[in-house]
């Protein structure tokens, strides 16, 4: 497998067609269909048959970065269930107090720690040009 760069200006109608795919808000996603699509050779990106390394390594950056998001996500949702506990009042006492209500936000919030810790790790070789895909499928 190898990868080329395609001016979709001049692919489309062709050989290429694309079609979004209708998903998740800032997720834009397109199906692509190729008829007899002619590519010139010097559109060729890196070495011949290295494309699905390529695209491999390609998708730590993006696993990485969806770490990120979910991990934001999950402080929000710690910040929420907090208040919660604190303002919901139960025979007299918010039920924040409870130890039952605290040891599963605990938890929740050590795993958030762990992921974004193991977020960072994963990071660390990227920036740095290393290999890091086990880390980034972790994260």
């Amino acid at each position: 497998m190898s990868i080329f760069v395609v001016d979709l200006r001049e692919a489309i109608g062709h050989g290429l067609t694309v079609q979004p795919i209708v998903n998740m808000v800032n997720h834009e996603t397109n199906e692509l269909f190729f008829d007899n699509l002619e590519i010139p050779a010097e559109n060729l990106i890196g070495e011949e048959g290295k494309g699905f390394k390529y695209i491999l390594d390609g998708l730590n950056a993006e696993r990485t970065l969806i770490a990120a998001e979910c991990i934001g996500d999950g402080y929000w949702f710690i910040e929420r269930v907090v208040g919660y506990a604190k303002e919901r009042v139960v025979f007299g006492r918010p039920i924040g107090q409870n130890q039952g209500v605290q040891f599963p936000i605990a938890k929740a919030y050590i795993n958030i720690e762990a992921a974004n810790l193991m977020r960072f790790r994963a990071c660390a070789p990227f920036d740095a040009h290393e290999p890091c895909g086990a880390e980034a499928n972790v994260a």
